[in-house]
Protein backbone atom coordinates (compact mmCIF):
# COMPACT_ATOMS: atom_id res chain seq x y z
CA UNK A 1 0.00 0.00 0.00
CA UNK A 2 1.47 3.34 -1.06
CA UNK A 3 1.86 6.27 1.29
CA UNK A 4 -0.39 8.42 -0.93
CA UNK A 5 -3.16 5.81 -0.69
CA UNK A 6 -2.83 5.78 3.09
CA UNK A 7 -3.26 9.54 3.16
CA UNK A 8 -6.42 9.30 1.05
CA UNK A 9 -7.85 7.10 3.84
CA UNK A 10 -6.58 9.09 6.84
CA UNK A 11 -6.99 12.71 5.72
CA UNK A 12 -10.82 12.59 5.28
CA UNK A 13 -11.10 11.43 8.90
CA UNK A 14 -9.30 14.52 10.14
CA UNK A 15 -11.32 16.75 7.81
CA UNK A 16 -14.57 15.44 9.31
CA UNK A 17 -13.17 16.04 12.81
CA UNK A 18 -12.29 19.59 11.72
CA UNK A 19 -15.85 20.01 10.45
CA UNK A 20 -17.17 18.92 13.83
CA UNK A 21 -14.75 21.31 15.53
CA UNK A 22 -16.06 24.20 13.44
CA UNK A 23 -19.64 23.23 14.21
CA UNK A 24 -18.82 23.05 17.91
CA UNK A 25 -17.14 26.45 17.92
CA UNK A 26 -20.17 27.96 16.21
CA UNK A 27 -23.80 27.73 17.20
CA UNK A 28 -24.65 24.41 15.55
CA UNK A 29 -24.04 22.28 18.66
CA UNK A 30 -24.90 23.58 22.10
CA UNK A 31 -24.84 21.25 25.10
CA UNK A 32 -28.16 19.54 24.35
CA UNK A 33 -27.48 19.04 20.65
CA UNK A 34 -24.01 17.73 21.37
CA UNK A 35 -25.49 15.24 23.83
CA UNK A 36 -27.96 14.10 21.18
CA UNK A 37 -25.05 13.52 18.79
CA UNK A 38 -23.28 11.50 21.46
CA UNK A 39 -26.36 9.37 22.16
CA UNK A 40 -26.86 8.64 18.46
CA UNK A 41 -23.23 7.57 18.14
CA UNK A 42 -22.58 5.63 21.33
CA UNK A 43 -25.98 4.09 22.04
CA UNK A 44 -27.15 3.29 18.51
CA UNK A 45 -24.76 3.58 15.55
CA UNK A 46 -21.51 2.18 16.93
CA UNK A 47 -23.09 -0.64 18.99
CA UNK A 48 -25.09 -1.77 15.93
CA UNK A 49 -21.98 -1.69 13.74
CA UNK A 50 -19.83 -3.63 16.21
CA UNK A 51 -22.56 -6.18 16.98
CA UNK A 52 -23.00 -7.05 13.31
CA UNK A 53 -19.27 -7.13 12.68
CA UNK A 54 -18.72 -9.67 15.46
CA UNK A 55 -21.96 -11.67 15.07
CA UNK A 56 -21.27 -12.33 11.37
CA UNK A 57 -17.67 -13.43 11.95
CA UNK A 58 -17.15 -17.18 11.53
CA UNK A 59 -16.63 -18.96 14.85
CA UNK A 60 -13.27 -20.46 13.90
CA UNK A 61 -11.87 -16.97 13.24
CA UNK A 62 -13.00 -15.72 16.66
CA UNK A 63 -11.58 -18.77 18.42
CA UNK A 64 -8.22 -17.99 16.84
CA UNK A 65 -8.00 -14.48 18.34
CA UNK A 66 -6.15 -15.52 21.51
CA UNK A 67 -2.84 -13.89 20.51
CA UNK A 68 -4.63 -10.63 19.62
CA UNK A 69 -6.49 -10.62 22.93
CA UNK A 70 -3.20 -11.17 24.76
CA UNK A 71 -1.38 -8.38 22.92
CA UNK A 72 -4.21 -5.88 23.38
CA UNK A 73 -4.37 -6.80 27.07
CA UNK A 74 -0.61 -6.24 27.29
CA UNK A 75 -0.86 -2.86 25.58
CA UNK A 76 -3.93 -1.55 27.39
CA UNK A 77 -3.68 -3.19 30.80
CA UNK A 78 0.00 -4.10 31.14
CA UNK A 79 1.37 -0.72 30.11
CA UNK A 80 -1.30 1.02 32.18
CA UNK A 81 0.05 -0.84 35.21
CA UNK A 82 3.66 0.08 34.39
CA UNK A 83 2.86 3.77 33.92
CA UNK A 84 0.76 3.79 37.09
CA UNK A 85 3.61 2.30 39.10
CA UNK A 86 6.11 4.72 37.57
CA UNK A 87 3.99 7.78 38.34
CA UNK A 88 3.23 6.54 41.87
CA UNK A 89 6.65 5.24 42.93
CA UNK A 90 9.06 7.38 40.91
CA UNK A 91 6.92 10.47 40.30
CA UNK A 92 5.50 10.32 43.86
CA UNK A 93 2.05 11.28 42.59
CA UNK A 94 -1.08 10.51 44.64
CA UNK A 95 -2.99 7.42 43.49
CA UNK A 96 -5.88 9.40 42.01
CA UNK A 97 -3.65 11.63 39.86
CA UNK A 98 -1.42 8.74 38.82
CA UNK A 99 -4.45 6.64 37.83
CA UNK A 100 -6.07 9.28 35.64
CA UNK A 101 -2.79 10.25 33.94
CA UNK A 102 -1.93 6.59 33.29
CA UNK A 103 -5.38 6.03 31.79
CA UNK A 104 -4.95 9.04 29.50
CA UNK A 105 -1.62 7.64 28.32
CA UNK A 106 -3.00 4.27 27.20
CA UNK A 107 -6.69 4.68 26.27
CA UNK A 108 -7.02 5.51 22.55
CA UNK A 109 -9.96 6.59 20.40
CA UNK A 110 -10.07 3.11 18.90
CA UNK A 111 -13.82 3.15 18.28
CA UNK A 112 -14.58 6.44 16.59
CA UNK A 113 -11.54 6.73 14.33
CA UNK A 114 -10.87 3.01 14.11
CA UNK A 115 -14.19 2.11 12.50
CA UNK A 116 -13.46 4.42 9.56
CA UNK A 117 -9.72 3.99 9.08
CA UNK A 118 -9.38 0.28 9.82
CA UNK A 119 -12.61 -0.43 7.94
CA UNK A 120 -11.23 1.23 4.82
CA UNK A 121 -7.90 -0.56 5.21
CA UNK A 122 -9.07 -4.10 5.94
CA UNK A 123 -12.85 -4.17 5.50
CA UNK A 124 -15.50 -3.48 8.13
CA UNK A 125 -15.97 -7.10 9.20
CA UNK A 126 -12.26 -7.70 9.78
CA UNK A 127 -11.76 -4.34 11.49
CA UNK A 128 -14.66 -4.96 13.89
CA UNK A 129 -12.85 -7.80 15.65
CA UNK A 130 -9.88 -5.89 17.17
CA UNK A 131 -12.11 -2.87 17.88
CA UNK A 132 -14.60 -5.05 19.76
CA UNK A 133 -11.86 -6.85 21.70
CA UNK A 134 -10.38 -3.50 22.73
CA UNK A 135 -13.86 -2.32 23.73
CA UNK A 136 -14.38 -5.35 25.96
CA UNK A 137 -11.00 -4.92 27.65
CA UNK A 138 -11.57 -1.19 28.23
CA UNK A 139 -15.23 -1.26 29.28
CA UNK A 140 -15.15 -4.46 31.31
CA UNK A 141 -11.69 -4.21 32.93
CA UNK A 142 -9.71 -1.00 32.47
CA UNK A 143 -12.28 1.75 33.10
CA UNK A 144 -13.92 -0.02 36.07
CA UNK A 145 -10.44 -0.61 37.54
CA UNK A 146 -9.63 3.11 37.24
CA UNK A 147 -12.95 3.99 38.87
CA UNK A 148 -12.04 1.77 41.81
CA UNK A 149 -8.57 3.36 42.10
CA UNK A 150 -10.08 6.85 41.92
CA UNK A 151 -12.50 6.00 44.71
CA UNK A 152 -9.77 4.57 46.94
CA UNK A 153 -8.43 8.08 47.48
CA UNK A 154 -11.79 9.79 47.37
CA UNK A 155 -11.99 13.08 49.32
CA UNK A 156 -14.50 13.83 52.05
CA UNK A 157 -18.15 14.16 51.07
CA UNK A 158 -18.16 17.96 51.19
CA UNK A 159 -15.14 18.21 48.91
CA UNK A 160 -16.48 15.57 46.54
CA UNK A 161 -19.82 17.37 46.34
CA UNK A 162 -18.09 20.64 45.45
CA UNK A 163 -16.07 18.88 42.76
CA UNK A 164 -19.08 17.08 41.32
CA UNK A 165 -21.17 20.26 41.09
CA UNK A 166 -18.38 22.40 39.62
CA UNK A 167 -18.89 23.34 35.96
CA UNK A 168 -16.88 21.28 33.49
CA UNK A 169 -15.33 22.49 30.25
CA UNK A 170 -16.24 19.26 28.47
CA UNK A 171 -19.72 17.78 28.46
CA UNK A 172 -19.57 15.38 25.54
CA UNK A 173 -17.92 11.99 25.51
CA UNK A 174 -16.01 10.96 22.40
CA UNK A 175 -13.62 8.12 21.92
CA UNK A 176 -12.86 4.69 23.12
CA UNK A 177 -14.50 3.26 26.21
CA UNK A 178 -17.23 5.84 26.85
CA UNK A 179 -19.24 3.81 29.32
CA UNK A 180 -17.32 4.94 32.40
CA UNK A 181 -17.60 8.60 31.50
CA UNK A 182 -21.29 8.18 30.76
CA UNK A 183 -21.73 6.69 34.20
CA UNK A 184 -20.15 9.77 35.74
CA UNK A 185 -22.75 11.96 34.03
CA UNK A 186 -25.49 9.81 35.54
CA UNK A 187 -24.17 10.33 39.04
CA UNK A 188 -22.40 7.00 39.08
CA UNK A 189 -19.18 5.83 40.60
CA UNK A 190 -17.14 8.58 42.05
CA UNK A 191 -19.86 11.21 42.12
CA UNK A 192 -20.92 12.34 45.56
CA UNK A 193 -23.72 10.14 46.87
CA UNK A 194 -26.43 11.90 48.87
CA UNK A 195 -26.39 10.86 52.49
CA UNK A 196 -30.02 9.74 52.31
CA UNK A 197 -29.30 7.33 49.48
CA UNK A 198 -26.43 5.62 51.26
CA UNK A 199 -23.17 4.39 49.76
CA UNK A 200 -23.21 2.60 46.43
CA UNK A 201 -21.92 -1.00 46.70
CA UNK A 202 -18.56 -1.61 45.01
CA UNK A 203 -19.96 -4.32 42.71
CA UNK A 204 -22.60 -1.88 41.42
CA UNK A 205 -19.88 0.64 40.54
CA UNK A 206 -17.96 -2.01 38.62
CA UNK A 207 -20.99 -3.32 36.70
CA UNK A 208 -22.49 0.06 35.83
CA UNK A 209 -20.33 0.59 32.71
CA UNK A 210 -21.78 -2.63 31.29
CA UNK A 211 -25.24 -1.03 31.07
CA UNK A 212 -24.21 0.91 28.00
CA UNK A 213 -24.84 -0.58 24.54
CA UNK A 214 -21.24 0.08 23.53
CA UNK A 215 -20.15 -2.31 26.30
CA UNK A 216 -22.69 -5.13 25.95
CA UNK A 217 -23.32 -5.10 22.17
CA UNK A 218 -19.89 -6.57 21.29
CA UNK A 219 -20.32 -9.16 24.05
CA UNK A 220 -23.74 -10.11 22.67
CA UNK A 221 -22.29 -10.32 19.16
CA UNK A 222 -19.54 -12.58 20.49
CA UNK A 223 -22.08 -14.93 22.06
CA UNK A 224 -24.16 -15.04 18.87
CA UNK A 225 -21.07 -15.80 16.76
CA UNK A 226 -19.80 -18.54 19.09
CA UNK A 227 -23.21 -20.19 19.26
CA UNK A 228 -23.34 -20.07 15.47
CA UNK A 229 -26.77 -18.45 15.14
CA UNK A 230 -26.95 -15.81 12.41
CA UNK A 231 -29.25 -12.83 13.15
CA UNK A 232 -32.52 -12.81 11.16
CA UNK A 233 -32.20 -11.00 7.84
CA UNK A 234 -34.67 -8.25 8.76
CA UNK A 235 -32.86 -7.59 12.05
CA UNK A 236 -29.51 -7.59 10.30
CA UNK A 237 -30.70 -5.16 7.62
CA UNK A 238 -32.20 -2.83 10.22
CA UNK A 239 -29.06 -2.78 12.33
CA UNK A 240 -26.97 -2.30 9.20
CA UNK A 241 -28.90 0.87 8.36
CA UNK A 242 -28.29 2.22 11.85
CA UNK A 243 -24.64 1.16 11.85
CA UNK A 244 -23.94 2.99 8.60
CA UNK A 245 -24.18 6.26 10.53
CA UNK A 246 -21.36 5.24 12.88
CA UNK A 247 -18.30 6.52 11.05
CA UNK A 248 -19.32 10.04 10.08
CA UNK A 249 -21.37 10.86 13.16
CA UNK A 250 -18.67 9.53 15.49
CA UNK A 251 -15.98 11.70 13.93
CA UNK A 252 -18.22 14.77 14.06
CA UNK A 253 -18.75 14.06 17.74
CA UNK A 254 -14.97 14.03 18.31
CA UNK A 255 -14.67 17.46 16.70
CA UNK A 256 -17.55 18.89 18.73
CA UNK A 257 -15.87 17.63 21.91
CA UNK A 258 -12.56 19.26 21.00
CA UNK A 259 -14.29 22.57 20.30
CA UNK A 260 -15.52 22.66 23.88
CA UNK A 261 -12.14 22.04 25.47
CA UNK A 262 -10.85 25.59 25.00
CA UNK A 263 -7.27 26.68 24.39
CA UNK A 264 -4.93 23.68 24.85
CA UNK A 265 -2.17 23.77 27.46
CA UNK A 266 1.21 23.02 25.87
CA UNK A 267 2.74 21.74 29.08
CA UNK A 268 5.43 19.03 29.24
CA UNK A 269 2.92 16.66 30.87
CA UNK A 270 0.29 17.14 28.13
CA UNK A 271 2.87 16.64 25.41
CA UNK A 272 4.27 13.55 27.18
CA UNK A 273 0.80 11.98 27.43
CA UNK A 274 0.15 12.66 23.74
CA UNK A 275 3.51 11.26 22.65
CA UNK A 276 3.07 8.17 24.81
CA UNK A 277 -0.34 7.54 23.29
CA UNK A 278 0.40 7.92 19.58
CA UNK A 279 4.10 7.00 19.42
CA UNK A 280 5.52 5.12 22.44
CA UNK A 281 2.56 2.82 23.10
CA UNK A 282 1.98 1.53 19.53
CA UNK A 283 5.69 1.21 18.71
CA UNK A 284 6.52 -0.66 21.92
CA UNK A 285 3.61 -3.09 21.54
CA UNK A 286 4.48 -3.62 17.88
CA UNK A 287 8.06 -4.50 18.78
CA UNK A 288 6.98 -6.86 21.56
CA UNK A 289 4.29 -8.37 19.34
CA UNK A 290 6.75 -9.11 16.55
CA UNK A 291 8.78 -11.17 19.02
CA UNK A 292 5.85 -12.96 20.65
CA UNK A 293 3.18 -13.39 17.99
CA UNK A 294 4.44 -12.32 14.57
CA UNK A 295 3.81 -9.39 12.28
CA UNK A 296 0.05 -9.67 11.67
CA UNK A 297 -1.10 -9.65 15.30
CA UNK A 298 1.54 -7.06 16.22
CA UNK A 299 0.31 -4.79 13.42
CA UNK A 300 -3.36 -5.13 14.46
CA UNK A 301 -2.49 -4.30 18.05
CA UNK A 302 -0.29 -1.34 17.14
CA UNK A 303 -2.95 0.20 14.89
CA UNK A 304 -5.62 -0.03 17.58
CA UNK A 305 -3.30 1.67 20.08
CA UNK A 306 -2.00 4.31 17.63
CA UNK A 307 -5.14 6.44 17.70
CA UNK A 308 -5.20 9.71 19.69
CA UNK A 309 -5.98 10.01 23.39
CA UNK A 310 -9.60 9.25 24.26
CA UNK A 311 -11.59 12.08 25.88
CA UNK A 312 -12.92 9.61 28.47
CA UNK A 313 -10.04 10.29 30.96
CA UNK A 314 -10.76 14.03 30.90
CA UNK A 315 -14.40 13.29 31.70
CA UNK A 316 -13.30 11.23 34.69
CA UNK A 317 -10.83 13.95 35.70
CA UNK A 318 -13.64 16.53 35.71
CA UNK A 319 -15.36 14.47 38.40
CA UNK A 320 -12.44 13.12 40.43
CA UNK A 321 -9.21 15.07 39.80
CA UNK A 322 -10.29 18.51 38.65
CA UNK A 323 -6.72 19.85 38.53
CA UNK A 324 -5.86 17.38 35.76
CA UNK A 325 -8.90 18.01 33.55
CA UNK A 326 -7.45 20.72 31.31
CA UNK A 327 -4.06 19.01 31.11
CA UNK A 328 -5.65 15.79 29.85
CA UNK A 329 -8.01 17.70 27.54
CA UNK A 330 -4.99 19.44 26.07
CA UNK A 331 -3.30 16.08 25.50
CA UNK A 332 -6.33 14.97 23.48
CA UNK A 333 -5.93 17.90 21.10
CA UNK A 334 -2.15 17.55 20.88
CA UNK A 335 -2.43 13.82 20.18
CA UNK A 336 -4.89 14.39 17.34
CA UNK A 337 -2.49 16.90 15.75
CA UNK A 338 0.40 14.45 16.16
CA UNK A 339 -1.67 11.55 14.84
CA UNK A 340 -2.17 13.36 11.54
CA UNK A 341 1.48 12.50 10.87
CA UNK A 342 2.12 9.49 13.12
CA UNK A 343 -0.92 7.44 12.09
CA UNK A 344 -0.06 7.24 8.36
CA UNK A 345 3.53 6.39 9.32
CA UNK A 346 2.31 3.62 11.65
CA UNK A 347 -0.01 2.23 8.96
CA UNK A 348 2.88 2.25 6.49
CA UNK A 349 5.21 0.57 9.00
CA UNK A 350 2.78 -2.17 9.97
CA UNK A 351 1.20 -2.62 6.53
Amino acid sequence: MTFSHIFTIVVPVFLVIALGYGAGRGTSFDGRRADALRVLTMEFALPASLFLGIANTPRHILLGQGPLVGMLALGLLGLFGLILLGLSLIGRLPLRRASILALASVQPQYAFMGVTILGNLFGEAKAAIPIAIAGILVNVILDPLVLILLNLGRPHVAEATASATAPSRVLVTAGGGPAAAEEERDGGAGAATPAAAGPVPAWVKVLRPLRKPFAWAPLLGLVVALVGVRPPEMVENSLSLVGQAASGVALLSVGVTLARVGVPQLSPASIAIALTSVVVLPLSTYGIGRLLTGHQVAAQTALILAFPVSPVPMMLASQHVKDEEHRIASSVIISIVLAFVSLPLMINLTG
